[in-house]
């Protein structure tokens, strides 16, 4: 059993630093809050840690970001099973988010359905039909296929289409729909025999992963309960995650000699549990090489 207060995620594209105002048990559970994922904007905040004031030894980051998006709980039946749902919904995002980031990724997929084949608000049949596809996917034309596939409900609550993304495709028939798009070629995939399908190469692997976890809603999980909301395949990377206990000057000192590698920082505060997590995106390369040391 330990402490730590500092996790480092290393993702294809970056590395993502997660500081915890006060020590974390190795044996505890965090309360499951809305990942910071990082925007995309043209002038990225800097982290600048002669913001940071220290009390008692710790590093409060209240300073560091103006608007923290802050999660309350409470103990009333209707607000605890919207966050049993909202709970639920941010362990999804987090998991498709990591799956997505530790992954390069060279196609973007969407699936929608029929309905004169197949009752596209049956979540049930469809999920049965796209386990199946990929399934047959791999073991015809494509056995070191990657994926990653995401449901999103429909505005009308009813209805499903399925989003993804694609790499090593091996024999998969891609056709030119004659479409573009921003310039570049939309396809369709042949052996997509159930509806309509789209297909286009991703052009910043880097950026997807922020993209696909928008599919992810409250409404989607609320109707999803105890049912699967992603499909991964199982050569896909994991992301390799540290876990440090540090004083705060250290880490301090370490975000100082790394401040030109960062690329943007975003805080969530759990109010109830008295809980903040600074949120801090790295470039990969010779400059953060140095990392924080035990």
């Amino acid at each position: 059993m330990g402490n730590y207060n500092l996790k480092v995620y290393e993702y294809a594209d970056g590395i993502q630093i997660r500081l915890y105002n006060q020590p974390i048990s190795t044996n505890e559970k965090v309360p499951p809050v809305p990942l910071a994922v990082p925007q995309e904007c043209d002038e990225l905040q800097r982290v600048h840690t002669s913001e940071l004031s220290h009390t008692h030894g710790k590093v409060h980051t209240s300073e560091l970001l103006d608007n923290p998006e802050k999660v309350h709980t409470s103990e009333s039946p209707d607000r605890q099973r919207g966050h049993a749902i909202q709970s639920s919904m941010n362990r999804t995002i987090q998991k498709i988010y990591e799956i997505s980031r530790a992954n390069i990724w060279e196609y973007f997929l969407t699936l929608t359905f029929d309905r004169n084949k197949l009752d596209s608000s049956d979540y049930n049949l469809l999920c049965d039909k796209v386990s199946k596809w990929l399934n047959n996917l791999r073991s015809r034309y494509a056995p070191d296929l990657k994926y990653l596939i995401v449901p999103e409900l429909h505005k009308d609550g009813k209805h499903y289409h399925f989003h993804g993304l694609l790499s090593n495709i091996g024999n998969i028939t891609l056709t030119d729909s004659g479409i573009k798009k921003n310039g570049h070629t939309i396809y369709n995939m042949a052996n997509w025999k159930y509806g309509f399908s789209t297909v286009s190469k991703v052009v910043e692997s880097n950026k997807v992963s922020s993209y696909i976890t928008k599919y992810i809603t409250k409404e989607l999980c609320a109707v999803s309960k105890n049912k699967r909301r992603y499909w991964s395949s199982k050569n896909c990377d994991t992301a390799k995650v540290s876990v440090y206990n540090l004083p705060y000057e250290e880490i301090g000192q370490f975000i100082d000699n790394n401040i030109q590698s960062i690329r943007h920082t975003s805080k969530v505060v759990v109010e109830s549990a008295g809980l903040t997590i600074n949120y801090i995106e790295m470039e990969k390369g010779e400059r953060n090489h140095d990392k924080p040391k035990n």
